[in-house]
């Protein structure tokens, strides 16, 4: 385990067991509820990652025509097909940028609680299929780095871990970075970065192509409503995390509007250009389905990759 700077290990019972509750709560609707469908959309996904040529084999029925060696082929006079060996073990690591805004939430959620159970969802999944799973939490002025791990035990004990650290305080002003350099340092190449955060305007890292080369990157992002579309209403009272202060809205001024759809427009652009890849990159609502939004993300990657 890595950390730089002071990490905010405040942890309490009531945390604790609140993490506990989730991921119970997960592992109940993955086993339950179309779990073949779920399960199977996540690794059609991943298949083919780590696949490593065997041999050259005879043909046979019902063997995938895609495999077919034609150079082998037309050389004996007879179908053969390549076999592959599946490192079905992958490393995958989930990256979660726990900024002061996640803190905000126009309804009962925050996008922060929307980020974890993300989270938790991605976890649970990675070790249903023995994949080696790591994280990497990352606050006001420093992160968490807890290396990549095998076995449900192990996995999730270091998500509780994860889900019962206390949010960022809102009084930090350092910004928060993830440690790009000391991931290219300590992961193998190919590992599959889940980037989980709310992703506010911002240049693109300066070493985002390098990045992108080494490992499989993929962006959830994370939206309160408010944020799409203004609440047809009067003036109001909300409280703006990063901001730190309570501010007054009045979305029936045109200059309101105007500055929310310009702000999106800028947000959307720079989003797009981080993942011009539809095929990686995925936004949630907070108060929506988590799992519909999952399942429809890995259908849709599936037949666009």
């Amino acid at each position: 385990m890595a950390k730089k700077e002071a990490e905010p290990f405040v942890f309490s019972k009531e945390k604790v067991k609140e993490a506990l509750r989730l991921l119970h709560r997960i592992e109940w609707t993955i086993k339950t509820t179309s779990t073949y469908l779920f399960s199977g959309e996540y690794r059609s996904v991943f298949k083919g990652k780590g696949k490593e040529f065997d041999q050259v084999v005879a043909y046979e029925f019902g063997d995938d025509f895609r495999d077919i060696d034609w150079n082998v082929t037309a050389r004996l006079g007879a179908l053969y097909r390549k076999k592959y060996v599946e490192e079905r073990e992958l490393v995958i690591v989930i990256v979660i940028e726990d900024c002061p805004s996640l803190l905000f939430g126009s309804g009962a959620t925050t996008k922060r609680e929307t980020v974890m159970e993300i989270a938790a969802i991605l976890a649970i999944l990675a070790t249903s299929f023995r994949h080696r799973v790591g994280f990497v939490h990352v606050f006001p002025g420093g992160y968490l780095f807890i290396p990549q791990a095998k076995g449900r035990k192990k996995v999730l004990s270091n998500m509780v871990k994860i889900c019962s650290l206390a949010p960022p305080s809102l009084l930090l002003e350092q910004p928060v970075e993830i440690p790009w350099s000391f991931l290219q340092r300590v992961l193998p190449r190919n590992t599959i970065l889940f980037w989980i955060g709310d992703f506010p305007l911002r240049p693109i890292p300066q070493q985002w192509f390098a990045l992108s080369q080494r490992f499989e990157i993929l962006g959830f992002r994370v939206e309160d409503p408010w944020e799409q579309a203004l609440p047809i209403k009067e003036s109001f009272l909300a409280f703006d995390p990063v901001a730190g202060k309570v501010v007054k809205i009045d979305p029936s001024k045109p200059e309101t509007k105007k500055r929310q759809q310009q702000w999106r427009l800028e947000r959307e652009k720079c989003w797009n250009s981080l993942f011009p890849n539809r095929a990686s990159r995925c936004s949630f609502t907070v108060g929506k389905s988590i799992f519909a939004d999952l399942l429809h993300f890995f259908a849709e990657r599936s037949t666009i990759k």
